[in-house]
């Protein structure tokens, strides 16, 4: 027996892998992309654990334990192991090893993990929903109402597009309670896993049809509220979830008929590895903010005309034409760190705050 990768997860984020203008992840404008030199030099440097975990749930742990699995940080995310045995199986007239695990998943497992955040300036350089929102998001390979399903094919998603509403977000913080009291060992208590379902979903419809909340269904709404609440204030932006037979060919196994040693035909029907381990790639868009450069000396605020991308790497060349009012002699305008960073409360958008 051996481990063999079940699965990848990689985030990749703007911020770390840009440099300047020029964006790792760019398929939109080739001509503003990193080559694929620039790209492994990026790669050589860059650790997701610096400002993201992935954390898996209690219940989670349970099947890594039960299924033989292990977790290994990666430089780019997380990968997924499985003690495996080697089979054979035979592909266009040719005998092939494949691996399946040593305990067969079933095709309704779902592991689960939660995505949190370990840098004090995340918000900052990240374009990311405001933490007192109501929204998690949600990267899964199972089919909700939810705006985007992980494609196990390689190519890289966008963070963004994975961003749920708050019906929904409240409904995965359920779902995440009831999974979790099914599994626990712990004595009965009551939490918003003992609420009816059918009369979460009539509360939730009652809500999309602004009609008004008696004081129990306004509580059971603030209840699975403050659910989410909690799990952002320990830092959890979102949830991994992940299901054996996933939807939008996103499997993790396959069914494969392998050879009895017995009888040495291949009439064992066998639940296998992927030749290749499935790869879920999220790109995590850094922030563009205002450049707003303090000239103390001459009590004199310039602002860029246009937002600009906030990268740990490169630099963007800001010309005295580029901001307003335009400075009459020629003034170096350094690129901003993300330390400094204010929100306007009149346009609600973003400044980096420069002094010079």
């Amino acid at each position: 027996m051996i481990y063999k990768t079940l699965l990848n997860i990689n985030l990749l984020h703007a911020y770390f892998l840009d440099s300047g203008i020029k964006k790792y992840h760019n398929p939109n404008n080739l001509t503003n992309e990193l080559n694929d030199k620039e790209k492994e030099e990026a790669e050589k440097v860059y650790k997701s654990t610096n400002f993201l975990e992935i954390i898996s749930t209690r219940t989670t742990l349970s099947v890594i334990n039960n299924f033989r699995l292990m977790v290994r940080d990666d430089s780019k995310g997380i990968r997924i192991l499985v003690t495996s045995q080697k089979e054979i199986a035979k592909e266009n007239g040719s005998e092939i090893e494949r691996y399946c695990p040593f305990i067969e998943l079933p095709d309704d497992l779902i592991l689960t993990f939660f995505v949190r955040v370990t840098d004090t300036y995340f918000e900052n350089y990240t374009d990311i929903v405001e933490k007192k929102s109501n929204q998690l998001y949600n990267l899964s390979n199972i089919s909700t109402t939810a705006t985007n399903v992980f494609d196990s094919n390689g190519n890289i998603e966008e963070w963004s597009s994975f961003l749920i509403t708050e019906r929904e977000s409240r409904r995965l913080v359920y779902e995440l309670e009831k999974e979790n009291e099914a599994n626990s060992i712990a004595p009965k208590r009551v939490t918003i896993a003992d609420i009816d379902s059918d009369k979460i979903n009539a509360i939730e419809t009652k809500i999309d049809n602004n009609i008004s909340l008696n004081i129990d269904e306004s509580e059971i709404i603030e209840n699975l509220n403050s659910s989410i609440k909690k799990l952002k204030n320990k830092g959890i932006i979102g949830v991994v979830r992940l299901k054996v037979l996933g939807d939008n060919n996103s499997n993790l196994t396959e069914n494969v008929m392998v050879k009895n040693i017995e009888t040495n035909n291949f009439d064992i029907n066998k639940n296998c590895l992927l030749k290749e381990a499935p790869t879920f790639q999220i790109y995590i868009e850094n922030r563009k903010t205002f450049w707003r450069y303090n000239q103390i000396s001459k009590s004199l605020k310039m602002t860029t005309n246009t937002k600009q991308p906030l990268t740990k790497n490169g630099k963007v060349e800001i010309s005295k034409t580029a901001v307003t009012p335009q400075p009459i002699n020629s003034v170096f305008l350094p690129n901003p760190t993300v330390e400094s960073i204010t929100l306007d409360s009149n346009n609600q958008d973003y400044y980096s705050e420069i002094f010079i």
